[in-house]
């Protein structure tokens, strides 16, 4: 075989395994393409229909909650509505991961309230760890004349990005 017919095979291998490697960063992982979606952790968990309203409060009326993910953090977003102004209203914020088997409360419940209104809103963001699934669990409640009342919402899940 010539110089140039080797010269031009080593050049095609290198060429190979330029391209075969481009698709991995620095460190040797698989680089994801922008926007990818992450590799699930765990099997998604069930879909559960969990609240416990009760429809005979005298001042709490509703609650409602969701939550969404973004890079690194998932945001709940909650109001809670009263039948009248009441004098303290708000929501306690947990977030929980599952882990396969069962959900865990990341941290503690973060509580947000206002004086005198009759409907309240607020979100309320945690870091994550992508991959695990997230949901929210939430209880709406109001204080007046010294009679506390409470309701609890849970979201469906969200995948961390």
């Amino acid at each position: 075989m010539s110089k140039g017919f080797l010269g031009k095979r080593m050049f095609v291998v290198i060429a190979i395994l330029l391209v075969i490697g481009g698709g991995f960063g620095s460190t040797g992982g698989i680089v994801k393409a922008s926007g990818a979606q992450p590799t699930a952790l765990t099997a998604a968990p069930p879909e559960e229909q969990m609240s416990v309203f009760n429809p005979n409060h005298l001042y709490l009326d509703n609650g409602s909650s969701s939550i969404s993910a973004s890079t690194g953090s998932v945001t709940v977003s909650a109001s809670t509505s009263a039948n009248q102004v009441v004098d303290t209203i708000g929501v306690t914020f947990y977030v929980q991961k599952w882990n396969g088997s069962s959900w865990e409360t990341v941290g503690s419940g973060s509580t947000t309230s206002s004086s005198q209104l009759s409907y309240y809103f607020n979100t309320f963001n945690k870091s994550v760890t992508a991959g695990y699934y997230y949901r929210a669990r939430t209880i709406h409640w109001v204080i007046e004349n010294g009679v506390y009342e409470e309701g609890e919402r849970f979201t469906s899940s969200v995948l961390g990005k």
